[in-house]
Formats: C-alpha cells, structure tokens, sequence
C-alpha cells in the first residue's frame, strides 16, 4: 500500500478540522479543551483509505501563537492541503502557514476553499482568484482549488478524489538503504503498555522486537508494539503515521522533538551548515550574530547565526550560512529547517541542511561555504570525496561516511568505488579500513623530510629518532593513534627507515656522516683498549677534542647496537671485554669465589666490581649463594 502524509495549513477558524473529519470521519479535537472553544490546540490525526492508497492527515492549529505546534506537525508530511475559508479569504497565518510547508520542502497538494455555503458566487470568485495570485511565484502556482463545504458535503467527494490524484505524483519515502527514523510530535503513556511516541516514519523500516535509540539524549529502547491509526503491526515504513510503545524507556526521559532511529553511529551536532534562504516578507536583512529559533522536524532550539559566505542577507536571497544551536540536533544532509525571530514572533527565513558536521568556519574563510559541494545523490562521490580530504591524516571509515549521510554503509559502497578510482584517495591499512586524501600524505611526507633534516642537522652519528616522539612532531592530534599507520606508509614511499623503534633516514639503519663513521671507530676503539677501566663519554671526548653531545650519542649507538654495555646505568664496558671476563671466570679452577678474590684476579675497585658480577648473575655465568658467587659451567 501507497502511504502519503498531507499536512493541513491555514488561518484559526477556517475549518481545517471540520474538512478533515468530513474527508476522514475522523474528528481530529481530541482534547476536551478543543471541544469546549472550538479550535485546535495540538496535533490531530486521522486517515482514509482509497485502493492502493492510505492517506494520513495531520491537523495542525490556526492560531498565530501556536505556529510552533503548526511546525512541528508538518514535520514529515509529502504534501500539504492549505485551508482558505471562503468568507475571510487569505489571512496572517495563511501566509505564514504557506511559507513554512514551502521552506519545508513540500512540493505539491490541494487547496480546499472552505465553508462556500456562507457566500455567494460572486465572492467565492474572488477567493479563488485572491488564492491564485498568492500561489502564482511559488511552487504551489498549479496546485488544484477545489471549493467545498464540510457542513452540506458539497465538493467533499471532489477534494478527495483531488487528494488521490496529487498523492500518486508524491516521491516514495525512502526505505532501502535508510535506518528507521522518526520524529517525535507526541508522547504520553497507557495504562499496561506504558511509553508511546507517535510521529511519521521518515525513512526505513522497523519491526516489533527490535531496539531503536532515541535521541538528542542517546537513550536505548525496544519497541514492543506498532500502531498504525489504531492498527497493531509486526512492521511499519517509511511514509505512515506509527505509533512505537517503547519498553526500557519512562515517558518523562522523551519530548517532542527527539527523534527515534535504528541504532547506529548517528551524532548530535551543535553546529548546521544551511542553504539559508531569506524570505522575501522579511522586514530586514540578517547578519552574523542574530539571534534566531530553529524548528527542525518536530523539534525547536535557540540559535544564533554563525557564519554566513555572503553577509548581510537580503530579504529573497539564499546563501549558505552556519548556525550554533543552543542545544545539540540529530541533523542529515537534505534536512529541512525553519528560522522564526524570537521577538517580534515570525517566520522569517528557512533552510536545507549541507552537513551537520563541517566544524566552525573561520569569519576570513567564509567563503569557502559557498563552494561546498551539492547533496543530491548522483553527487555522493564528490561530497563523500570532500568529506575524506576535509577529515586530513584522521581519515574516515566507511561508517563515518555514512552516518554523517545519514544512510547504510551499503548505500555509499558505489559512489565511495567511484572516489577510489580517480586515484586521489588511498585506503590506509587499518581495521576498519581508513581513507585519507592523497594530497595529506604527500604534504605527510614532505613535513616528516624536513623533520628527520631538522632533528639529524649537525649530528655526525644518530641510532635515529624515537618513532612516537617522530610521529607527534609529524602528525596533527586526530591522527596520532594512526601513527604506526602513516610511519609504515612514509617507509613505504621511500621516506625512513623503522629500526629499533626509531625512525632513521631511508636506505639507512642509522644515520652517520663521514666524519661520524670515523669517530664510532675511534670511540670504540677507546673502550675497547680501556678495557676494565671505562672512561666516561665526557672523557673520551676530551681526548678526542670531539662535541660531547655527539660522543655521548655515539656511546647510546654503541650500546643499542650491542658493542658497548652500559652496567648500573653508567659504566660503558666493550663487550670484547666482557666476553674476555666471562671466559676467565668459566676457566677458573674453583667452584665458587668470593667478590674479594674477583676483584684481586681482574684488578678491579669494588665499586665496579659489583656491576660485574650483577652482569655475569644476569647472562647465567655465576649464580649469587650468599656472599659468594658458584660458577655455572655449560656442559661440554
């Protein structure tokens, strides 16, 4: 079955309520209050059925101080049926209503000149023709007019095979490749079922049983029972009227405005960049910094303009602009907005949303939000290729991707192969899979050159850079967890070398001049002539008149490279020599010794002596029994 949400609008008083129950059955006036005065004070429902067709109207208040309400129930609606009662004619809230179903998206519908059997023909005429005129610069120019009246019947039977036709040129919703989403027009809870949310389902599907996440607030829910107009359902799509009694949830943690979706990797976001458009009735420009209110879907926060690329605005332009909203939204490319001044209350400006998470734009950048790239589906390759460059070294995974769309990851698996095969991004070798632009590993490269120049200049001899103390130099914050990552990719292109945990130049497992081979010979040399009688890096700088910041460097080469040994921290030992005390030891005629009579047999100080034995207990020579040492001897 073919479902289509229509949206009444018009001025207090002109029937929208009594045309909808003369079209339906179905009086809307649920509340005792808007019985008692006669007029709407909050959503109503009602629906007809007609073949093929299930039409789901949603009655929303005429008053001029409930046009909040007003938005909020056409949240979602395909089309809309604008209300003109025939003895008043176009009215404050006509207007208002008629801009606020255009900014937000609605396309097409019916007008339904109401309560004809108040005036004559004459009259009615000229209603008619006064509709004609305010519809004639908008979309809605050959919207059909039908006259009726809901108290005789007359033209009812008309309107509402109207309602059919204009309903088989409606969009389809989208279903395939969405997750379920709905927004939130009302809560409240029965006695044995307890929480229900009602709202039109806007995307996908939804079954009894399956858990939804509502949000701003992320809060987990399952759904135990769907309503469709009193209906219970095992599923429910895109396009209907649904009511989801939530188990897990207490009716006061929701209100109006939240939104419930399947669980994914959906976010809130505090900043909306908009297509911004300007009403031509607004009574002056707008700037940055203007205080505004922002309806989105069923929901309404505090806002200020951020940013716009061309300012100020002038009444019937369109630019693109951010706004800070006082209160985080769950936002998607292709959302629809609608902006009233807080003081004066009007409606003065609407928008579609670009991206819901570009960041905040710099005043003297400004106009890069004009060149941002087009949302429409035949553009995901270049919107999903902006996104990748714009993400830099943090890259994006294909669920990013896709939750900042607002679809599946199947959906972006064709056009994210269109962005592969133009070559400018490449897939980094993470889990999940990461893509980052090209361009920001070529600038990767050339940044981390001109860093191993920078930390090597001067040094004759280095072992290299610590890889992590490399990486952060090289890599901006978002992307350091990536480290290991990019370090790979910069061997890969020919950049370093990995060894040891440092990072040295490429073709290389250390760095070293000329001059720096000559030195490592010559201190090494040094310490393996002092033999048991270590001199300190200082000392042997000295003697060599060489910097003691590069024979210091040179020892710590020596000691990673395994031909010195540092013991205790401090004293540099040749392992030639080392390994010449190990055999003297293992050749010794006695099963155990003491520390003094090592020392008389080596010549050495106790203060070495000890760091000596420390070693030779380490690399399993001897084996510490009290104040003695017993000889491990290997078996031949």
């Amino acid at each position: 079955m073919r479902h289509v949400v229509y949206g009444t609008a018009g001025h207090i008083d002109h029937g929208k309520t009594a045309l909808v129950e003369a079209l339906t059955g179905i009086d809307c006036d649920r509340l005792p209050e808007e019985r008692r005065r006669g007029i709407t004070i909050d959503l109503g429902f009602a629906h007809l059925e007609d073949g093929d067709f299930q039409l789901h109207f949603v009655d929303v208040p005429g008053h001029e101080r409930l046009v909040h309400t007003m938005i909020a129930g056409a949240a979602g609606i395909d089309l809309a049926l604008l209300v003109v009662a025939a003895d008043e004619g176009i009215m404050p809230q006509t207007r208002e209503h008629l801009d606020v179903i255009r900014l937000m998206g609605v396309r097409g519908g019916a007008v339904a000149v109401t309560k004809i059997d108040l005036v004559d023909e004459e009259l009615l005429e000229l209603v008619v023709e006064e509709i004609r005129e305010l519809l004639a610069d908008t979309t809605f120019a050959d919207t059909p007019v039908v006259a009726v009246s809901a108290r005789t019947g007359a033209g009812i039977e008309d309107l509402r095979r109207v309602l059919i036709e204009q309903a088989s040129l409606a969009r389809p919703r989208l279903a395939e490749d969405r997750p379920f989403r709905e927004p939130v027009d009302r809560v409240f809870s029965l006695t044995g079922a307890g929480t229900v949310i009602t709202g039109t389902s806007l995307w996908g599907r939804l079954e009894t049983g399956q858990n939804v996440t509502v949000y701003p607030g992320e809060l987990k829910a399952r759904v135990r029972r769907l309503h469709v107009h009193g209906t219970q359902r095992q599923q429910v799509e895109a396009g209907e009227r649904v009511a989801v009694n939530l188990a897990g949830i207490d009716r006061n943690d929701l209100r109006r405005g939240d939104q419930v979706l399947s669980p994914g990797p959906w976010k809130t976001t505090r900043l909306a960049t908009v297509r911004l458009e300007l009403l031509a009735s607004a009574v002056h420009p707008i700037d940055e910094d203007e205080e505004v209110e922002v309806h989105a879907l069923a929901a309404r926060v505090a806002a200020r303009i951020e940013r716009l690329s061309d300012r100020p605005l002038k009444p019937g332009l369109t630019t693109v602009a951010q706004i800070a909203l006082a209160e985080p939204m769950l936002l998607f490319p292709g959302d629809r907005l609608v902006l009233r001044r807080p003081a004066p209350v009007n409606t003065f400006a609407g928008g579609v949303v670009i991206d819901a998470h570009l960041g905040r734009v710099r005043r003297r950048d400004a106009g890069i939000l004009g060149e941002l790239p087009p949302i429409q589906r035949s553009a995901w390759p270049q919107l999903l290729g902006a996104w990748i460059d714009r993400a830099g070294l943090a890259a994006a995974t294909a669920d990013d991707l896709a939750a900042r769309l607002g679809v599946l990851p199947a959906a972006i698996e064709a056009p994210l192969g269109r962005v592969l095969e133009g070559g400018l991004v490449r897939v980094l070798a993470t889990q999940p899979a990461r893509f980052a632009s090209d361009r920001h590993l070529a600038a990767l490269a050339t940044r981390a050159r001109g860093e191993l120049d920078k930390r090597l200049a001067g040094q004759e001899v280095s072992s290299g850079i610590p890889s992590r103390d490399f990486a952060a130099a090289v890599l901006p914050r978002p992307a350091e967890a990536l480290a290991d990552v990019y370090l790979e990719e910069l061997r890969q292109r020919g950049v370093l070398e990995l060894s040891g945990g440092r990072v040295v130049p490429a073709g290389a497992t250390v760095h070293m001049t000329a001059e720096g081979e000559e030195l490592v010979r010559k201190v090494e040399r040094h310490y393996r002539d002092a033999g048991l009688e270590p001199p300190s890096p200082a000392e042997v700088a000295a003697v060599l008149e060489a910097r003691p910041a590069t024979v210091e460097g040179i020892c710590r080469f020596l000691v990673e490279r395994g031909r010195l040994v540092r013991l205790e921290g401090k004293y540099l030992i040749h392992s030639a020599v080392l390994d010449e005390v190990k055999r003297t030891v293992l050749d010794w005629d006695v099963g155990t010794f003491s520390v003094g009579e090592f020392k008389e047999r080596h010549g050495l100080t106790r203060k070495l002596a000890i760091p000596l034995l420390e070693w030779l207990d380490s690399e399993r020579v001897t084996l510490r029994q009290g104040s003695e040492r017993k000889i491990l001897r290997r078996k031949a």
